[in-house]
Parts: C-alpha cells; structure tokens; sequence
C-alpha cells in the first residue's frame, strides 16, 4: 500500500515540474519595469469619437476684421426711423479690426477680452425723407472699444482619434461651433463733420447750446457698451479655429453722431462760439430750397433723445490655442510593424549581463599597478 503512494505520488512531482519550470520561464522573460516608460505596441489602434479637451485649449488668442454699422439720428433709409437694422444705411459700412484673448472657464462657457478699432458714419443727404435730408447734418466717428465677453457654447467641435498610437490625434469629426454672447465695455468716439472737404471736431463747437445756463450739459467722449449677439466657428488644423462673429452694441450716449435733443438758439451759438459753431450746429441754413425751414428752429427736435445711439461690427476671426497641434493626417502604420511591440530603452531587466574589466595601458598604468618578484 505505501509502495503504490509513494509511485503515485513520484508520477505527480513528474507532472508538476515541467509546469513549475514553463511558469519560472515566463517570469524570467517578463521584464521588471521600474519608474519611466512602459512597454508600448504598434498593435492596431482603435478609433474613439470624443469632443476636443476643452481644458488644453481653454487659451486662444484672436483676431477679428469686417464691417461696421451705426444706428443712430443721421441718415438711414427712407422714411421715418426704423428699429434695428431696418433702418441701416449700406453706403454708410465702414470698417472694424479687434485682437483679444478667449478662456474657457468650462467646456461650454468661455470668456472673452476683446480690443476694437472701428469707424461708424452718417449722413442725412442718401435719405429722401424730407426731415431728415434737410436736416443736413453729416458725421463720422472713430470707435476705440474695450469689452470684456461671455460666451456660452451651444455646438462644439470634436475628432476622431486613434488610442492606444503614438499620434493620438486625426481631425475626421465634427469641425463646427457656434455660441451666444453678451458683455459690457467702454468705448471712445469723437464725432466730426466735414465741411469743404474737412472734417472738424464737433464736440467742442457744443452744437446742441452746451454750455449756456438754459442749455444740455456737455457730452463726454468716453461712454458704456453693451454687446449681444453670437457667431459660428470651425476647427482648422494645428488648433486654428476660423470664424464669423456679429455683436451689436446698445450705448449709454446719444451723441456718436452729436445729433440729439433740440435746436438752440443760433444767433446765441454765433455770438459765443462763431461761425462754424453756427453752421455744424444748423446746417440747414445752407440749403436753399428747404421746404420748411420752421422745422430746424429754436426747440424743434434736433435728434431722438428717448433712443440711444447703436452700433455694430460684424467680423472674420483666426484664434489659435495655445496646445499640442492637432493634425488633420490619419495615422498610417507599416505593415512591417503590425503586431509588434518594442521595449523602451529605460527598461531594467532582471538579468545580469557580464562587464568585462576596464584595463587601460600606456600613460595611465598608475591605476592598475604590477607587482614584480
């Protein structure tokens, strides 16, 4: 009975050895990793949808360029003023340029600085309206903008990319975005009409009887804006992002165009402040087939107090994140390398190799001394 244990039991350790020695074999085999890379395999990457990392791009420096409009007292089309832009005269577009910083504070919320150079105009001749086309009053009107903008992002891009490759990143997905925006600023303008092919500033000519004790207060040239509007994008490569953005602008002023509240009394204006004070503050007097000339006297409306002066800009913008590139050039694997795998140089393995010793001879035999008998 022991004799037949005692085979039984040598018949198991011969079974059990040549799987101890293939499970020692493999542990040899694996590599000891330590601190720094890991093994990394060409093997075929798998392709994952998902939206951009907002948080590596949540930096972008911009710039803008493209129309400007202005809604105000001068000009605009035929007929009694019109809210918006049903009222915007096309000869009147001029220009606008912008450069600024976008961050978002999360994945669908951004915030916007934003520096604006622009020029609005008007003029009461391109209207037939008589009111306003003998009226006569013309203007243009630098705009220097500061605004500070909140965006909420309604449609963000996203890629295609391939996990698991080294280039992680293809563009192969959804390139657009479009949001909403609203802020405040402050601007500068500094109105002026021309008169024999020159322009003179108009604030200081106090056209409306500024200055005078029964007349309006001096206006400043500085004032509040307040944007609102949106725009769309599209992602480009190396993290370039093209867009239109459109915002309109409700002031805090009434006198972009230095037309509003009523006439004064131009004999005063004359006497005070001279001639071209006089003229630039009722240039009807130079027409002389005004039909009723009642109408641009002392205390007959001048310009709409009750409606603040609009303008817009409607622009072209190029951003650039500040982030690893994304490319738009799909990954392409040799074939030679399918399937493979590579071991980074960095890692240890558990066997020791043998180092020969480091004998130098010549000059530098004080190291290695040589004993004689």
């Amino acid at each position: 009975m022991n004799l037949t244990f005692t085979y039984r039991f040598f018949i198991l350790l011969i079974w059990l050895l040549p799987l101890s020695l293939i499970t020692h074999a493999q542990k040899l085999n694996k590599p000891r990793l330590s601190k720094g890379p890991t093994n990394k395999s060409y093997s075929d990457p798998k392709l994952k949808d998902s939206p951009i990392d907002w948080k590596a791009t949540r930096l972008e420096f911009m710039l803008g360029a493209g129309p400007s409009a202005f809604l105000g007292d001068l000009g605009g089309q035929d007929g009694v003023g019109q809210p918006f832009v049903f009222d915007l005269e096309p000869t009147m577009t001029r220009y606008s340029a912008s450069v600024g910083a976008r961050y978002f504070l999360r994945e669908y919320q951004a915030i916007r600085g934003y520096l604006t150079y622009g020029e609005v105009r008007g003029d009461d001749a391109l209207t037939t309206y008589p009111n306003r086309r003998y009226r006569n009053i013309n203007f243009k009107s630098p705009i220097i903008e500061v605004s500070a903008i909140y965006e909420l992002h309604l449609i963000k891009p996203s890629y295609i990319h391939l996990s698991g490759a080294n280039t992680t990143k293809i563009f192969d997905g959804n390139r657009f975005g479009a949001y909403i925006s609203g802020g405040a600023g402050f601007f500068y303008f500094n109105p002026k009409g021309k008169l024999d092919n020159q322009y003179y500033a108009l604030q200081p000519l106090n056209t409306a009887g500024q200055g005078f004790l029964d007349g309006p207060d001096p206006y400043r040239r500085i004032a509040l804006a307040f944007p609102l509007g949106g725009g769309v994008y599209m992602l480009l490569n190396k993290n370039f992002t093209l867009g239109l953005d459109f915002a309109c602008r409700w002031t805090t002023t009434d006198y972009i165009d230095d037309a509003s509240g009523y006439y004064y009394d131009n004999s005063k204006i004359l006497e005070r402040d001279g001639k071209l004070a006089a003229y630039f503050a009722n240039p009807s007097t130079s027409l002389s087939d005004v039909p009723n000339s009642d109408w641009y006297t002392e205390n007959q409306p001048r310009g709409n107090p009750k409606s603040k002066d609009t303008y817009m800009f409607l622009q072209v913008t190029l951003s650039k994140s500040f982030t690893t590139a994304v490319t738009n050039r799909k990954f392409r694997q040799s074939k030679g390398l399918k399937g493979r795998s590579y071991k980074s140089k960095k890692i240890k393995t558990s066997k020791r190799k043998f180092r020969a010793p480091n004998l130098k001879f010549g000059k530098k035999r004080k190291k290695n001394k040589v004993i004689s008998f």
